[in-house]
């Protein structure tokens, strides 16, 4: 179990359509030696969107954009984002990200404690995704 993990090393999924978007998890409890927190990427194409709002009891995430624009929906409020901009969600606040600019749109989020629940938990997010790393 790795303490530094290359971005591009975590492993990754692609959704079916029609909310196609790629999850990557890079650290991750049966990964590397975390405890209390998740991270990964996710990168929703141009023109896409989540088409589900999630919300997670008990968890906090932080997002930060790492390139494109997007619009957050974080309850009743849409906030428009982009590259270096941070969103913090509260426990239990429903959200959801679209893309709403040129090309892809990419985030690295942090949770804690682990949204997926139970180590390897995270499979049950991507069933029915294709595994692309």
């Amino acid at each position: 179990m790795s303490k530094v993990v290359k971005t591009d090393e975590g492993i990754a999924w692609e959704s079916p359509p029609p909310s196609s978007r790629r999850m990557s998890v890079i650290f991750e409890r049966d990964l590397t030696p975390t405890v209390n927190l998740a991270a990964g990427t996710v990168v929703i194409p141009e023109g896409q969107e989540q088409t589900k709002l999630s919300a997670h009891p008990g968890a906090e995430e932080i997002y930060l954009v790492l390139r494109g624009e997007g619009r957050f929906v974080l309850g009743d409020e849409e906030i428009d984002v982009e590259a270096g901009h941070a969103i913090y969600v509260g426990p239990e606040v429903k959200h959801r990200m679209i893309n709403r600019g040129k090309g892809e749109f990419e985030v690295f989020f942090v949770n804690s404690p682990p949204v997926f629940g139970r180590v390897k938990g995270y499979e049950d997010t991507v069933a029915g995704w294709r595994r692309i790393r």
